[in-house]
Parts: C-alpha cells; sequence; structure tokens
C-alpha cells in the first residue's frame, strides 16, 4: 500500500509568509535546470516549493522522502506514482511494470519513464521533498541518473537540509542548476516588517524589527514564536532577551528536528565547537581531541546542522547564533566547559586573535590568562573598537586589580571617558595615583604622563578647554620617548583646544602633525580622528569642498583598514550626513545617519543622539510629522537620561526647537529657554555659536527681540575674530530674518545680501533654510533691490527650495509682503472680484494668520491691538472674498497661497 500523503502536493499553510521575492526566483527558472533548495531545519523549504507548485499551470509530481525510501525499489515505486498521477496517467507502461513479478532494477525502470514522459504535451516538475532523508548510494545513483537524462520540459526540483551527494558541478557549469540556500531563504527585514504587521496586534518600531532580525538572522522559526508569544508592545523586550539566551521552546525544537538525529561524533564535535565564534580545523581538532576536524565540519556543514563555511576554501565555519546558544545549552559539565575555555583562549592566541582568546578568559574565569591578555594587548584591542569586552573583564576582575596597575586604570579610565562618565574616570584616576604613589613609585613614574593625558581627554570632553590644555601640555613634557600612544592623544586634545578657543589655523596644524604621527605608527583610528577634526575645522571655515575631499579621504583610510565597524566609522559617517544635509541630499543624509545608527547600536542606544537628530532634520525638511515627533520623542528621552558633549547637546537643541516652532509649542521653547545654560561669554567655536543662536531662535520666537539681538551681535562679533565662515553665514542669515521682523526692511535685505554673497561657490543650502517661509520674502525683496549675478542665481534656488519645502502638518506657511501679494493678484486662482475690491495689507496679513490655524485672540496679541479690532478686519475680508464663514476664507487663502508656492 503506497501513502498518499508521500505522493501529494501538501497544502500550503494558511498563514504561511507570501514571499515574492523567491517566488519570482522560482518562476524564472527554466523547466530544464535543476532546482536545488537547500538549508537547515526551519526555514521553509518545503512551504515555498510547495506555495510555487501550487501556482503552475503546468503538472507537478510531488514526492515526500523519509528513511523508509532509502529502498531503492520503494524510491522507484513513490517516485513513478506521484508521476502517472501528476500527468493524469502519463505513464501508464511505467506504471504497470510497477506490479510484474519481475520487477526491472531501479535504472531501468527510471529509463522506460523517462521515455514515456518524451511524449508529455506540457512541461512537467517532479519535486524531491527533504532529500536529506536519503543515504542510500543507489538511491542517489537513480537520482543522478533522472538528472542527467531528464527529457526536455522535464525539470527536476530538490529540497534538502544538506547538500547532496549527485555529482552537480557538471549542472552547475552548464548553466543547468538554480541554488537557493540558507541566504536567500532567511527572512529579511522587509519580510519580517512585513510579517509581524499581520501578525502582531500592535505596531513594532523599526528598531525592534532590526534588532529581531539581528538575534534571529532572518531564521523564520524565531520570528514565528515572536509573532504567537508577543501580545502587546511590554513584552517586547522579554522574549528579545529570552531569544538571545535561548528560548525554551526553540530548544526543544532544535533538540527534537537536529541533536536527536545526530551521530556521536557529530554530536561531540558540535557540542564542544559551539563556544566558539567561528571555528577551523585546528579550533575543532584541539577541543574535541579528534583527528579529523576538518572532515567532521564539512560534514557537519553538507548536513546543513546551522553550520555555514566563511570563505570559499571552506577553511572557517561560523555557527547560526540561535543554533550556538542551544548547543551551548547542552554542555552540563562545568570543569569540561572551563577547560574547553581554556583550550580555546590558547589556541585563539597561537592564531594571533587576541578578541577571541580575550572572550574566553573571560568566560572560564581564568584570571591569569585575562591579566595577561589585557597588560599585552589591552591598548590593540581598545583601538579596535572592543570597549565592551574590556570594561566586562576590568569588571569581573574588580577595583583592587585596577588600582594595582595603572595600564589597567588607564584602560578603564578611556571607557569611562568614553561613556561621558567623567566622574568615574577621575575616581578611578585618583584612587590609582594614590596606591601608586605610596605602593609602587617606581610604577608611577613611569604612567604619570599617561595619566596626564587622560586628564586632558576628560576636560576637553567636558568642555574646560583651559584646563585640557594645562593638562596636554604637562603630559607632553612627562611623556618618554616610547609613549608614542599617549602623545599623539596629547597632541590631538592640543589640537581641540586650539579648535575650541578659535584658532582654526593652529589647530590644523596640530591634526596634520597627528594624522603623521599615526599614520606611522599604525594608529589608524587615531590617524582617522584627526583628519575627521580636520574636516570640521574646514567647515568651520566654509571650506565645503575640502571638508568633502577630507570626509572622503578618512572614509577610504578607514574602508581600506577594515575598520568600518568601529566607533570612528561612526563618526566618518556623521560627518558626510552634516556635509550632505547642507547640500540639500536628504536621501544621502538619511543613509548616512542610518549607517552610523548601525555602527554604534552595538555600543547602545545612548550613542544616538546625532543620528536621532539627523532623522529629525531630515523629517522636518520632508514635512512627516509622525517621523518628526517619533525622532523627537527619543531625542528628548536620550537627552533626559544621558550626559552629552555640548556639541551633541547644542545640534539636538536646534533641531528641537525648529521642530517646536513648527509645531507651533511655544510653551516648550520658553521652557528650554529658562532651563538651557547660558551661552559662553566668548563663543569661539562651532558648537558655542550654534548653542548662542538656539538661545537667538527662542528669543524670536518669544519676541524678545532685543535680547535676541544683542546676543546675536555678540555671536556675529566672535565669529568675525575667529575666522569661522560658516558661522559668521549663519548668523548673517538668523540676523536677517530677525531683522525683517523688526521691519528693519532695508537692513535685512543687507544682512541676506552679505549671506548670499559668503555662500558664493559654495554648497550652502541649509543654513539658508532653517528660518523656513520667511526667507522667500527676503529673498525676493533682495532680488528687488538688486544682487549680482552669482548671488541672484543662488537667491532663486534657495527660493525654489523654501517653496517645495513643506510643513509638518502638510499646509501652506508663508510671509506675505506687498510682492508676494502682488504675485497672488496676478495668479488665476485669485477670484476677479478680488482684483477690483482688492484687500488691504493687514487684510493680508490676518487672512494669512487665519489660514496659519490663529484664533482671533493669537492675532490680536500678534499684532498687539484689540480683539475687536481683528474682527472688524474679519468681517471687511469676508465681505470682499465673498466667503461666509473662516473654513470658507481658509479654503480659498490656500488656493491662492498655492498659486505661487511650488508645491512637490
Amino acid at each position: 500500500m503506497l501513502l498518499t500523503s508521500k505522493y501529494s502536493l501538501p497544502d500550503c499553510p494558511e498563514h504561511a509568509l507570501s514571499r515574492p521575492r523567491l517566488l519570482s526566483v522560482l518562476n524564472q527558472c527554466h523547466s530544464d535546470q535543476l532546482l536545488l533548495v537547500t538549508a537547515p531545519a526551519g526555514y521553509g523549504k518545503t512551504t515555498l516549493v510547495t506555495s510555487w507548485a501550487s501556482q503552475q499551470d503546468n503538472p507537478v509530481a510531488w514526492y515526500t522522502l523519509d528513511a523508509s525510501d532509502n529502498e531503492p525499489s520503494q524510491f522507484c515505486r513513490y517516485l513513478v506514482e506521484s508521476v502517472h498521477r501528476a500527468t493524469g496517467n502519463g505513464v501508464p507502461q511505467t506504471h504497470q511494470l510497477l506490479s510484474a513479478p519481475q520487477r526491472p532494477d531501479p535504472s531501468t525502470l527510471v529509463s522506460h519513464l523517462l521515455s514515456e514522459l518524451r511524449g508529455l504535451p506540457s512541461e512537467l516538475r517532479i519535486v524531491l521533498d527533504d532529500y536529506h532523508q536519503i543515504d542510500n548510494q543507489q538511491v542517489h545513483d537513480t537520482t543522478r541518473f533522472l538528472l542527467r537524462h531528464a527529457p526536455a520540459g522535464v525539470g527536476i526540483v530538490l529540497t534538502s537540509r544538506s547538500q547532496p551527494p549527485l555529482g552537480l558541478a557538471t549542472l552547475r557549469v552548464q548553466g543547468r542548476l538554480l541554488e537557493l540556500g540558507t541566504n536567500e531563504l532567511a527572512l529579511n527585514i522587509g519580510e519580517i516588517a512585513t510579517l509581524l504587521k499581520q501578525r502582531l496586534p500592535f505596531n513594532l518600531d523599526g528598531d525592534r524589527a532590526a534588532q529581531l532580525h539581528h538575534l534571529s538572522e532572518g531564521w523564520p522559526p524565531a520570528v514565528q514564536l515572536f509573532t504567537l508569544s508577543v501580545r502587546d508592545s511590554n513584552e517586547v523586550d522579554r522574549y528579545l532577551a529570552e531569544l538571545e539566551q535561548g528560548h525554551s521552546h526553540i530548544l526543544d525544537y532544535l533538540a527534537e528536528e537536529v541533536l536527536e538525529r545526530l551521530e556521536p561524533q557529530l554530536r561531540q564535535l558540535l557540542s564542544c565547537t559551539s563556544i566558539l565564534t567561528r571555528v577551523n580545523a585546528q579550533l575543532a581538532e584541539r577541543l574535541t581531541g579528534r583527528q579529523d576536524g576538518q572532515q567532521l565540519l564539512e560534514e557537519a556543514a553538507r548536513r546543513g546542522l546551522f553550520l555555514q563555511a566563511q570563505d570559499s576554501s571552506r577553511q572557517w565555519f561560523r555557527f547560526h547564533p540561535v543554533f550556538a546558544r542551544f548547543l551551548q545549552r547542552q554542555i552540563n559539565d562545568r570543569e569540561h566547559l572551563l577547560q574547553l575555555h581554556s583550550t580555546a583562549c590558547d589556541t585563539w592566541q597561537e592564531l594571533d586573535q587576541p578578541v577571541e582568546a580575550l572572550r574566553h578568559a573571560l568566560a572560564g574565569g581564568d584570571r591569569e590568562r585575562l591579566k595577561q591578555l589585557l597588560n599585552d594587548r589591552g591598548e590593540q584591542l581598545l583601538r579596535a573598537g572592543q570597549s565592551r569586552l574590556l570594561r566586562d573583564c576590568l569588571d569581573w576582575l574588580g577595583d583592587e586589580a585596577l588600582q594595582h596597575s595603572a595600564r589597567f586604570t588607564l584602560l578603564s579610565a578611556k571607557m569611562a571617558r568614553e561613556n561621558f562618565e567623567y566622574d568615574l574616570c577621575e575616581k578611578n584616576l585618583a584612587a590609582s595615583e594614590s596606591w601608586l604613589q605610596r605602593e609602587d613609585p617606581a610604577q608611577w613614574r613611569g604612567f604619570e604622563g599617561a595619566f596626564a593625558t587622560m586628564r586632558a581627554q576628560v576636560a576637553i570632553a567636558r568642555g574646560q578647554t583651559l584646563q585640557a590644555k594645562e593638562y596636554a601640555e604637562e603630559a607632553l613634557a612627562l611623556l618618554r620617548a616610547d609613549q608614542l600612544g599617549e602623545r599623539i592623544s596629547a597632541l590631538l586634545v592640543t589640537g581641540e583646544t586650539s579648535f575650541c578657543l578659535g584658532a582654526l589655523q593652529e589647530a590644523n596644524r596640530y591634526m596634520q602633525e597627528v594624522e603623521a604621527l599615526a599614520i606611522a605608527e599604525r594608529d589608524i583610528p587615531s590617524a582617522a580622528w584627526a583628519i575627521c577634526q580636520q574636516t570640521e575645522i574646514a567647515f568651520a571655515q566654509g571650506l565645503l569642498k575640502k571638508a568633502s575631499t577630507l570626509q572622503e579621504k578618512v572614509q577610504t583610510l578607514v574602508q581600506k583598514n577594515h575598520l568600518s565597524t568601529l566607533p570612528i566609522s561612526e563618526f566618518v559617517c556623521r560627518l558626510r550626513g552634516q556635509l550632505q544635509w547642507e547640500s540639500g541630499d536628504l536621501e544621502g543624509a538619511e543613509q548616512s545617519a542610518r549607517r552610523g545608527m548601525q555602527i554604534n547600536r552595538r555600543v547602545g542606544e545612548h550613542w544616538l543622539l546625532p543620528e536621532y537628530t539627523l532623522l529629525l532634520k531630515i523629517a522636518q525638511a520632508r514635512g512627516e510629522k509622525e517621523d518628526a515627533l517619533e525622532w523627537l520623542e527619543r531625542i528628548e528621552r536620550l537627552l533626559t537620561d544621558g550626559r552629552y558633549h555640548r556639541d551633541w547637546i547644542a545640534n539636538a537643541d536646534a533641531t528641537r526647537i525648529r521642530t517646536w516652532r513648527a509645531l507651533g509649542n511655544q510653551q516648550a521653547i520658553a521652557s528650554w529657554l529658562e532651563q538651557a545654560t547660558p551661552v559662553a561669554d566668548r563663543p569661539s567655536n562651532h558648537f558655542e555659536q550654534c548653542h548662542g543662536r538656539n538661545h537667538v531662535r527662542a528669543m524670536i520666537e518669544l519676541h524678545h527681540w532685543s535680547d535676541a539681538n544683542r546676543l546675536l551681535s555678540r555671536l556675529k562679533q566672535v565669529a568675525n575674530e575667529c575666522g569661522l565662515e560658516t558661522d559668521r553665514l549663519r548668523n548673517r542669515v538668523l540676523e536677517s530674518h530677525l531683522l525683517w521682523l523688526r521691519e528693519q526692511y532695508a537692513q535685512s535685505v543687507e544682512a541676506i545680501s552679505e549671506a548670499l554673497l559668503l555662500s558664493h561657490e559654495r554648497d550652502f543650502r541649509a543654513s539658508f533654510l532653517q528660518i523656513g517661509k520667511p526667507l522667500i520674502v527676503i529673498l525676493k525683496a533682495a532680488l528687488e533691490n538688486g544682487l549680482g549675478e552669482a548671488e541672484s542665481s543662488k537667491a532663486q534656488q534657495l527660493i525654489k527650495a523654501t517653496q517645495q519645502q513643506p510643513e509638518l502638518d502638510g499646509g501652506i506657511r508663508i510671509e506675505l509682503d506687498d510682492t508676494i501679494i502682488r504675485e497672488i493678484l496676478a495668479s488665476d486662482a485669485v477670484p476677479d472680484f478680488l482684483r477690483h475690491s482688492p484687500l488691504t495689507p493687514r487684510e493680508w496679513q490676518v487672512l494669512n494668520a487665519i489660514h496659519s490655524g490663529l484664533s482671533n485672540e493669537k492675532i490680536a496679541r500678534h499684532f498687539k491691538v484689540a480683539p475687536s479690532t481683528i474682527k472688524t478686519h474679519i468681517r471687511s475680508l469676508y465681505q470682499k472674498l465673498d466667503v461666509k464663514d473662516r473654513q470658507e476664507a481658509i479654503a480659498l487663502a490656500e488656493q491662492m497661497l498655492r498659486s505661487v508656492q511650488d508645491k512637490p
């Protein structure tokens, strides 16, 4: 008796995720190709092929294999039965042979089958599902014969957890093999987002979906289990934490589907090597005590045991992280586990892989190995971005070990500084200094200059510029000739202090010196940092082309030296995003921000403030209110919970203030102004200038125009003295807006004209757009007043850009003056009767205020008149516009304003 379920097309699961990306690939394969779908358990091989087969117009013969099909005669019986039924009894002679007293051998039977198939009127696909169940060589030979001799129009589809031993190289060379593997079958971030949207009763933010993708690496069961386990947003983090540790249901699944079916030698290999992030033959043999490491690794990979080759030579392999965590949970003998970590640590050291060696020293609780590695390789690992691993190691060693080692103290202090934990940094330095001076003065003398360097770095990070300069000078006097790493750091601080004090040329010389020293020492992160600082200096000087060239230079350096995952790479992305934002390349700026997020997410959300700030700017520019509110909420949460450098805070505040202004949230602006730190007496760098302009913008919104003017005058004076050309331009743009509001139109036009002149042959754009729609009026007035050819062209470009910049609420905001009113009256959108009975300038202004959503009381306060006066203006303009109420007035105003604004 044959089981119909083995030769029948399975039903596609009711809630299966549609995978158009993969179905498109399958639909493009030719009938004379072998389609091979291989991946470990759970990747949806059968579901995918079932979904594809059910959509085919031509017949599909389905055969689901199990262990019993290793008997050649049974394999042939089911194969023929499947084809016979799928083709409408299309191979009767071959089918009759199955019941003959003397059944032919498999190759003869398949020959008869293929001979009959040549006469089929349509194409046929034969699916052999779960082919990994086959280990009988005679069945493999039969399948190979089928593949080689299948007539035109007959295609074979194999699904398997392992690579079948069918000699497929010839088919691959001939282009007759189409392969889908683990990488293709894994759910990508878009498919995971679609699945979550379909299955979850709430919206999951993109960051959490990305985290699920990262932890699961697209393995469908982990994602499916997430949709079944999580019923509200409060459960998301709990599930993700369980997934990172090894979810119990996933462990049960892997135990049943994978581990129980393995031979002892493969179980031993997988268990012993699961503690490794990657494995080769040498590591496998050391940890298992066997001599056949390479053979077993290749066998495990071939059989689809969640072990993938990492290089074309198949020397290195890695486990899927979910499977690795499952295997690690199977090791119950603690002594055996500790011995595995010790062996792994020593082997990784032989392979000159200190990061991996340190991980195993820590996991195995091996104090001596850990201290030796930190002492020998700590600085190298810190430069390589291994802060989290080093912090874990030092925390495990404890305060006493830290205090008694100057080297360990400096490692800890550097990491504390990088995390803005300045008090902790000072505490560790002071405790160690006190102990070393008392108990080990020789060690102290050797590290005194390094401690001074560290204190200089903390001081500059805290904004204590003069103190940082003193510490850096002291360090340079104390450091020995062989302490080049600390000398580079001290020079970097000296350069940064010069930059902060407004000595840009001097700062640039220091940064160039650091770059040369660091390159000579192969300290690429420090060299990259120095070039990034040169980029910021060039930007501050208004040299945008030079800044762009330097940014490309440091990006090439980072990529060439494979530093793309380190924090310095985030700085590079941040600078690129700033340049793209300034030039108006919103798409490029968004890509840079998201790349920076990807890098810094590894060290925690705390570090994502610059990226959130840039993404908020982009949402503003696109008029995406929901996105803007989301980024604003994230920024405010980070600012509440963390301490940051003034540069990051100033940029975040600038963006917040602009968002509050767009949303009409004057209360938030007033609250910010009340609590904000005062502006420096001499704002001699870009971030103090930015912080000063934030105060000015807040004062403008709150109508503290005299205070705003006084502060802006100070900003202008210092920017001029220090050669901060970009800030000079931004100050003049802001001043132009303030003067216009104060009805000092001639001076406003003069200020914007100077800003246009400063922008000559420089790709400044965003710096102008920050004042919003009032820029249109000011620039048109400047054009009427007369501008040079280059300035006139720039003004026209900026007017168009401002017109096309939407508001967060989707409406139109535009400042009205005589020029704009004339344009409106000249357009076809204006009713004829309005030309004969024109509105007065004040009535136009009131109409614009109504359109902006202001109440009568707010309009009266804005114009500093009595509410009754505003009501009189409204009655008059309603009569002239021939409208009955406020809604009709708003609709007509919308129509007229659109006539002078190119809305995308």
